[in-house]
């Protein structure tokens, strides 16, 4: 899926050469740039059926105590619990991947 969307968004090219500032390859460029950070931080919804793998480590939006409120857990046998307590999460809304800078 992630492979199609990026097709359907891609910029155009343009050739560049010393005659040119090569201003559609720069756009290009931030535009991809742009594209792979919002795919990064997208939100999946539970409503939708979007749930991430058993175990895994992410971030969710829970609605818990009538608050609000994001914290960082994981599923397991279905149900959400805190990586912090032994918490379980009842309503919780989305959840996104924990994305970690890479070292250079």
């Amino acid at each position: 899926m992630f492979e199609k969307e990026a097709e359907d968004n891609k910029p155009p090219y343009a050739c560049c050469s010393f005659n040119t500032d090569c201003e559609l390859w720069k756009d290009g460029f931030q535009k991809g740039a742009e594209f792979g950070y919002n795919k990064a931080n997208e939100w999946h919804y539970v409503k939708d059926g979007d749930l991430p793998k058993d175990m895994e480590n992410v971030i969710i939006n829970a609605l818990d105590y009538g608050i609000n409120t994001c914290y960082v857990a994981h599923r397991l046998n279905g149900k959400w619990r805190s990586n912090c307590s032994f918490e379980i999460f009842v309503r919780v809304v989305a959840w996104k991947e924990i994305v970690l800078p890479k070292e250079n």
